[in-house]
């Protein structure tokens, strides 16, 4: 196993591994450490079925059952499906309700904050992709942190440290789809609570846990409380702390949502982009 780093300790390329193979433990061992260290993985000529992409992803932990909105195009029920197709292998119009759903990929997020119980690692593989465009950006959001000093007004950098907020996909969605969610959908993705600064366990390493999920400070003024998140969410977005990943088919991306904040780009809607996606599970809820 060959891993070449693409920005210092983030991102890396990781060759001489099959992912198909029944990987010996000592070389997940490695594996699973690299991807910590890197928090993002890119790996090459990996052409998963959704059995086989499941089961790897299993040796991270359990998945999350991903929402029905994703669950289409006879995808894998582990799976969650991020495409421009509908159920009969159609382009979706730019329109169309899914697709203007999906436009949330495009804002700087972290998979999963939504949820109580927010995810581990996402791991996406690419069946059909665009000539041009359709890249996924990632931000490195332990520098974030690790750069910010602050203050912010009279909020001192340690202060920060005991800061609560509220993640909603409601509010997200609202940012650039609009009003999307039925009353029923709205009372499903009731707004967790999650602290604003996180410490990843294998690493020590601490982030902001921002991005377009994270509404607001719970306590603050709320105009207050979102101006923070946005100047922390474009900290994170730094030139020299990001690297965007253009897809080829067969490629396997893994990252860290403890880590990384990420976003998807744009493509010609008159192209197929297909792509399936396993998300490992989280541990329990943070605060």
């Amino acid at each position: 196993m060959k891993v070449q780093a693409i920005i210092d300790d983030f991102g890396a390329e990781i060759s001489g591994i099959d992912l198909k193979s029944a990987i010996p433990d000592d070389t997940f061992a490695a594996l699973h450490e690299a991807i910590d260290r890197h928090a993002v993985a890119i790996f090459r000529e990996q052409f998963l079925s959704s059995e086989e992409l499941a089961t790897f992803a299993q040796r991270f932990g359990p998945l999350e059952i991903p929402l029905k909105r994703d669950q289409y195009g006879g995808v894998d029920p582990r799976l969650t499906m991020l495409a421009n197709i509908d159920d009969d292998g159609n382009l979706l119009r730019p329109d169309d309700k899914h697709a203007v759903y999906m436009k949330g990929n495009l804002l700087w997020h972290t998979d999963s904050s939504y949820k109580p119980v927010p995810s581990k690692y996402s791991l996406l593989s690419a069946r059909e992709v665009p000539v041009q465009g359709g890249e996924t950006e990632f931000a490195d959001a332990r520098a974030c942190y690790d750069d910010w000093s602050g203050p912010y007004g009279e909020t001192t950098k340690e202060e920060l440290e005991k800061l609560i907020c509220e993640h909603s996909i409601i509010y997200s969605r609202t940012l650039i789809s609009g009003d999307i969610f039925s009353d029923k959908e709205k009372a499903q993705f009731a707004p967790p609570r999650q602290p604003l600064v996180r410490t990843h366990p294998r690493t020590g390493r601490k982030i902001y846990y921002v991005g377009s999920h994270c509404s607001h400070v719970v306590g603050w003024p709320l105009e207050k409380g979102r101006a923070l998140v946005r100047e922390l969410t474009g900290f994170c977005q730094r030139p020299e702390h990001i690297f965007a990943h253009r897809w080829r088919a067969g490629d396997l991306v893994i990252w860290d949502n403890r880590s990384v904040l990420h976003r998807g780009r744009t493509y010609d809607p008159a192209e197929r982009r297909i792509m399936h996606r396993a998300t490992v599970a989280g541990d329990g809820p943070l605060t």
